[in-house]
């Protein structure tokens, strides 16, 4: 019979299946064209000891032949064979690059070549039609080949493309602007139906409207060419899948890197430069099975919170299965990798823990990743720590269910549309706040704002509303309906600003319940909290004062002037309210005009809120769900760290293999720094 993999829902929860057999989606790549390809080697045969059987491998050479030459299949059959000799059990994953095409074709069509705004060509253009036709033609011949002598072997396909791979442009870290040649150009105006569309200038795409956002009376077909440009990178992608599908009779799953919406947010230009703000279509696509990203390379040290890229939960609610790609340089890599290297091997294993604990709680997938090739894994103690993970994870199997965090983080794609070229806003919004995020104390759950508003994430009771500053209509009363049902909301910077052809702070005003008013710019976006008996008056229990935000101007700015909202916090400088919380309906409407928030404020929120904090204050990050509880500490530490636990449970230790505490509510665990602690919460007695 012939390998079938599929991602199916199981009890709510995406769940991959090998022949059936529900299986552990846990990977190791391989990199066997690097520095040391014996290690690579050994790499699979220590997976293998380890019951890691599923293996990811990249192939740079994509078979695009010249007219009349036979493609040459060569280096996949090669790297093949060399994994199966070391495992011949082993089932495949072939990555592939599919936009990289080889300098004849690109001097046969010099036109199809990107360009950017300094006069450079590049990659090919996503939207140049000659190429989608050749490429989705050379890859059905690359499928049909492989399935023809492989089969048995495939499990799946990972097609990949542009910057580094991974579907965004190229060169836009660069802070270069793409999307000037000729199919680009033809693309626009079929997409707008206007036979004279021109796609924007440079300067007209770095133009001001008001301060940092667009103006939408007069900036509308610049709002209309960034969400334009998410879609012309997503249309290929889904060609791609189908043919993959078409050519396994939907036997073999399709995966792709896509939906960095918080990482991307820190290019120089903001994320709608990236082509990775169109995830809510591709979620609909029912050829793709996996997206996956790195694990962000902000704030991954050991010590750090290893966080996501995306909106990883909102793709687990389409019966996607969401993959990290854990590329920790482990303390086997140089020195100068950098990218937070673990510099131990103690700190390889806390890191590696960490991060399996952020995938298991949710019921998503990871590779373990040797990405330069270089021995990275190649370790019997890093494969006896991913063996004991392993087996965590596959006992997990039969008893999970949905991931139901009580705090959601929610991004909205469209309303970075109407942001002005520039980071000033999602840089430290979306990218680097994720470091507060992560220490508050409770597991958390990432969404997009379409996904909350259809009624996705109810469980939540506090609502991080990051971005929602273009809201539709029908996502404006999803949102205020949140605050009747008695949920804390809490907005950031400008929820509600452009309404259709407006922008307004009585928006502001009509989506939050709390009165604020525009100021042209605020010239320090730091605020301060209020002391500590103020804030009890509003019932958020806060010791001592803390400062949040941004240094740089706010332009425009918002500040809170409304009499029955109770103050949380001032700007610095002007004395302006910047911060407030006012009871709306059953629930909390919180609103902060800065563009950061400081991790004490965010926990005595929750806590108001009534979410279970686990840890007190050595601020390590957390993840829960299904059984697990994982806390790596981010601070220095010389007393224990007690774990609040939500119920009653027996105290199992998995890494150790002994049961540590009996019928509690909480236990205590010293935590350095740079270290995991990972517990498994048994209820009805020991199983």
């Amino acid at each position: 019979m012939p390998l079938t993999a599929q991602v199916v829902m199981r009890k709510g929860v995406p769940t991959l299946l090998i022949n059936g057999k529900p299986t552990p989606p846990l990977m190791v790549f391989v990199n066997l064209m690097g520095e040391k390809p014996e290690a690579g080697l050994s790499t699979i045969r220590r997976a293998a000891q380890a019951g890691i059987h599923l293996v990811s491998f990249v192939v740079h050479a994509f078979p695009w032949n010249p007219p009349h030459e036979p493609p040459d299949y060569r280096p996949y059959e090669e790297q093949i064979e060399a994994i199966l000799k070391e495992n011949p059990r082993a089932l495949l994953l072939p990555r592939f690059g599919l936009s990289y095409v080889p300098e004849w074709w690109a001097k046969q069509h010099p036109e199809e070549m990107m360009l950017y705004d300094n006069g450079e060509r590049g990659y090919v253009s996503m939207a140049s039609r000659i190429w989608r036709q050749e490429a989705t033609e050379r890859l059905r011949l690359l499928v049909q080949h492989l399935e023809s002598r492989y089969g048995d072997h495939i499990f799946g396909y990972h097609p990949c493309g542009q910057n580094t791979a991974e579907w965004f442009y190229d060169r836009v870290w660069e802070g270069l602007l793409p999307s000037f040649e000729t199919p680009m150009r033809h693309a626009f105006r079929r997409y707008l139906r206007d036979p004279n569309a021109t796609v924007p200038s440079p300067e007209e795409r770095k133009a001001r409207g008001i301060g940092v956002f667009l103006n939408p009376a007069t900036q509308q077909r610049l709002v209309q060419f960034w969400r334009f440009q998410q879609e012309v990178m997503v249309e290929p992608l889904e060609a791609f899948a189908r043919i993959i599908k078409e050519e396994t009779a939907g036997r073999k799953l399709v995966v792709l890197f896509y939906g960095y919406t918080f990482e991307l947010s820190g290019l120089p230009g903001g994320p709608a430069v990236s082509g990775h703000l169109a995830l809510q279509r591709l979620l609909k696509c029912k050829d793709v099975d996996i997206l996956c990203s790195p694990i962000s390379y902000f704030d991954r040290e050991a010590g750090g919170a290893g966080g996501f890229m995306a909106p990883v939960d909102s793709v687990q609610l389409h019966g996607k299965l969401w993959l990290n790609e854990d590329d920790t340089r482990t303390y086997l890599s140089k020195p100068e990798d950098n990218f937070g290297r673990a510099e131990t091997l103690a700190h390889t294993l806390a890191v590696h823990q960490r991060n399996f604990a952020h995938i298991a709680a949710r019921g998503s997938a990871c590779w373990w990743m040797d990405l330069m090739g270089a021995g990275w894994l190649d370790s019997t103690e890093i494969w006896e720590n991913l063996a004991g993970l392993y087996k965590l994870y596959e006992k997990m199997l039969p008893n999970r269910h949905p991931y139901q965090p009580q705090v959601a983080v929610v991004v909205d794609e469209a309303s970075l549309y109407h942001l002005a070229y520039g980071n000033a806003v999602t840089l430290p919004l979306l990218s680097q706040m994720r470091y507060e995020l992560y220490r508050i104390g409770a597991p958390l759950g990432f969404y997009l704002l379409s996904d909350v508003c259809a009624g996705a994430a109810g469980h939540a009771r506090m609502y991080l509303m990051l971005n929602a500053f273009a809201p539709t209509e029908p996502q404006r009363r999803a949102l205020k309906d949140l605050l009747r049902k008695g949920k804390m909301v809490v907005w950031f910077y400008a929820p509600g600003f452009i309404r259709g052809s407006s922008a307004s702070a009585g928006h502001i005003t009509n989506l939050t319940g709390i009165q604020v008013v525009q100021k042209e710019e605020i010239r320090s976006g730091i605020a301060r909290t209020e002391p500590a008996a103020v804030l009890e008056k509003a019932g958020v229990n806060l010791e001592g004062q803390e400062e949040f935000g941004t240094r740089e101007p706010l332009s425009p700015g918002f500040v809170v002037r409304d009499a029955s909202a109770h103050t949380l916090a001032t700007f610095i400088e002007s004395g302006d309210v910047a911060a407030a919380i006012k009871r709306t309906g059953e629930g909390w409407s919180v609103y902060l005009g800065t563009l950061r928030a400081g991790i004490h404020l965010l926990r005595a929120l929750a806590e108001k809120a009534g979410v279970h904090l686990y840890s007190g204050h050595a601020l390590p990050v957390v993840s829960a769900g299904n059984g697990i509880v994982s806390l790596h500490g981010t601070q220095q530490s010389t007393q224990e760290t007690y774990i609040s636990l939500p119920d009653v449970a027996t105290v199992f230790e998995p890494i150790a293999g002994e049961v540590v505490e009996q019928n509690v509510r909480s236990v205590g665990r010293r935590i350095e720094k740079g270290q995991t602690r990972l517990i498994q919460l048994l209820r009805g007695g020991l199983r």
